[in-house]
């Protein structure tokens, strides 16, 4: 269908509090509560690590729920709103916590909170793919949710900043803030795009077999692709993600700066956007977003030439180093939504949920298994992070950081290259469903 610009700006505004949410999980929590509130690294670090195994097992379960079941409001909507207390209440809970509390207290809530978040965001990259239907709407509809994203990740990094600004210096107020931030988007947000953008009825065969539905998995070769491509970008994401940090502050020494390169990064990479989907529309997206990250390759090395105490030319490293940033964010999930058009065709079913569900657990799991990978190969080179290094060390580690994602990039461009289902067979299917229909 064709979203007016009001009815678009409702959409993508859900991401909003959901990038708010994202970032401070991993950066700005688990210190906190080691910390500020003594729960423990080793304590902190086991709850963070069950919710988040949690998280990734709770997703293929929904998606399949969502997809079977629906009711006379849709399949998407009544997920979301019924996320809204889930997510207002959590966040409530986990950013906002009372003064003592307990490893129990923080595993409960995070639990909750990652129910709320399986429920909106499977639904919300489900109900995407359903708006929009035409090859390039869908790169343009993702294109615009990825920036809203951006646009979220950067005000919340803002919080904290604003507080120390205005004499708020203890992590327990930075926290305080960035929850009442979240809880203040997620509301009006989640249920503006609810009243006024629609659901796309879909016709859909009566009934489908689990046989059927596996078979239809298994044997996607597009989907193939797609997950093994998107595996290889959640594990480069881990890897520069974990060690950008060590990087700025330990490698090239300007931790007092950091704050400032990691802002402009991600400023850079959603401005980059509009260029993105831009190229998408002239090419194809996948071979798009095989360029990004063969550009990717040759601009990591640009950090091998930045000198300890540099900041201007790791300031021009990082703008370089975020161009690509966003893109594969919202090129995968437009392609997603195409391969969903080659399930629909082949069994008569509309099954969003399940394909995005699938593709939200191998992101994660890549991103999980970078952390322990990375960990290891520092401890490998001597890497100390915060503790005085030798030049050994420092050489290790921008090694890793630069070869270990360059290495992947080529591995996904090479996935990505022949990638099976491009725009005239996207239109092909369109066509097979709407006849069908």
């Amino acid at each position: 269908m064709d979203l007016s610009r009001t009815r678009l700006v409702a959409f993508v505004s859900q991401a909003l509090p959901l990038a708010g949410l994202g970032l401070p999980i991993v950066i700005y929590l688990p210190p906190f509560y080691a910390e500020e509130l003594g729960l423990g690294l080793t304590a902190v670090g086991t709850i963070f690590m069950i919710t988040r195994f949690f998280d990734v097992a709770i997703d293929p379960v929904f998606g399949l729920l969502a997809d079977r079941f629906g009711t006379r409001f849709g399949r998407r909507k009544p997920w979301i709103a019924l996320s809204i207390p889930i997510l207002a209440i959590s966040v409530w809970m986990v950013f906002l916590p009372p003064a003592s509390v307990g490893g129990g207290w923080l595993l409960a809530w995070l639990l909750v909170l990652y129910v709320g978040w399986t429920f909106a965001t499977i639904s919300i990259v489900a109900w995407s793919a359903e708006l929009a239907t035409d090859y390039d709407a869908r790169t343009r509809l993702q294109g615009a949710y990825q920036a809203a994203l951006m646009v979220g990740l950067i005000a919340v990094l803002a919080v904290p900043a604003v507080y120390e600004s205005l004499g708020f210096h203890a992590m327990r107020e930075k926290m305080r803030g960035v929850g009442l931030f979240i809880v203040a988007l997620l509301v009006p947000t989640f249920l503006w795009a609810v009243m006024a953008v629609p659901e796309v009825k879909v016709v859909e065969r009566a009934h489908v077999g689990w046989r059927e539905i596996v078979a239809s998995l298994t044997g996607s070769r597009a989907l193939r692709r797609l997950l093994l491509a998107d595996l290889m970008i959640g594990l480069s994401s881990g890897v520069s993600g974990s060690l950008v940090v060590f990087v700025i502050r330990d490698g090239l020494q300007l931790g007092a700066r950091s704050g400032v390169l990691m802002l402009v990064y991600f400023v850079v990479g959603c401005l980059a956007i509009p260029f993105w989907v831009r190229m998408g529309g002239r090419g194809e997206k996948h071979t798009t977003l095989a360029w990004a990250q063969l550009f990717s390759v040759f601009l990591l090395p640009v950090f091998f030439l930045v000198g300890p105490g540099d900041f201007w030319m790791a300031l021009a490293a990082l703008v370089l180093f975020g161009l690509p940033y966003a893109s594969h964010r919202f090129l995968m999930k437009a392609m997603m939504a195409d391969i969903v058009d080659e399930d629909q065709a082949r069994t008569g079913r509309m099954q969003a949920g399940v394909y995005f569900s699938l593709f939200a657990m191998t992101e994660k799991i890549g991103l999980a298994v970078a952390v322990g990978v990375t960990y290891a190969l520092l401890d490998l080179v001597a890497f100390k992070p915060g503790a005085s290094n030798t030049p050994a060390a420092i050489d290790g580690l921008l090694a890793v950081f630069v070869v270990l994602p360059a290495a992947l990039h080529v591995a996904t461009a090479a996935i990505l290259w022949r990638f099976p289902l491009g725009r005239e067979r996207q239109r092909e299917l369109r066509r097979a469903i709407e006849t069908a229909s």
